[in-house]
């Protein structure tokens, strides 16, 4: 004799697949629910960012109007003798240089 509901484990395995898929959907609409909120976050930076890119170009605009302190302000070679080390030989051909 059966016993509705019992015996053949048929409705308690449904009762624990049903829990197991709804677990499996909270888990997805949490899931959901924080990219919902991180795409909110990003959206609020994204506005803020014409704020901050009009201050950048402000801030660009007088940087690049200055000339750098650290760098010397030259036309030319600073020390003629010096430049001779920089430059490669004349005849390429009768140099007995082993790195060119």
């Amino acid at each position: 004799m059966q016993v509705p509901g019992g015996g053949g484990g048929g409705g308690a395995g449904r009762e624990a697949g049903d829990t197991r898929g709804r677990h499996r959907i909270q888990a997805e609409l949490k899931k959901l629910e924080q990219e919902a909120r991180f795409l909110k976050e990003e959206l609020q930076e994204l506005e803020k960012t014409d704020i901050i890119s009009a201050a950048l170009q402000e801030f660009l605009v007088t940087i690049e109007g200055k000339a750098d302190p650290l760098l010397p302000v030259t036309t030319g070679v600073a020390y003629q003798s010096w430049d001779r080390w920089f430059e490669g030989p004349e005849d390429l051909r009768r140099c007995k240089c082993w790195c060119l």
